[in-house]
């Protein structure tokens, strides 16, 4: 039993720093989308900023992801669209 009681006031003690960088799996998760369409909107541009971890490995700060977050922001559906539409055109542009 005072070994129980230790072992949680020892886990009540710790406590873990936020991550800086996420995996593209958890980034995709806290996002709540699928994996797939992290990268699609990371090979057009329209995703966040994302950090090379090494040659094959991808990470995303939680910073930018906070951030692309709130670029994302819109009161009404048309407002939506409209931004939707301007990023659209932009695209076929390059």
């Amino acid at each position: 039993m005072r070994d129980k009681s230790r072992a949680m006031r020892l886990e009540k003690k710790v406590s873990w720093p936020k991550p800086l960088i996420l995996s593209e799996a958890d980034a995709a998760n806290m996002l709540n989308i699928a994996p797939r369409t992290l990268q699609a909107k990371r090979l057009d541009g329209s995703g966040p900023a994302f950090v090379q971890l090494t040659k094959r490995r991808i990470g995303y700060a939680v910073s930018d992801l906070e951030a692309w977050i709130e670029t994302c922001r819109y009161k009404t559906t048309k407002e939506a669209k409209s931004s939707y539409d301007q990023n659209q055109e932009l695209m076929r542009k390059y």
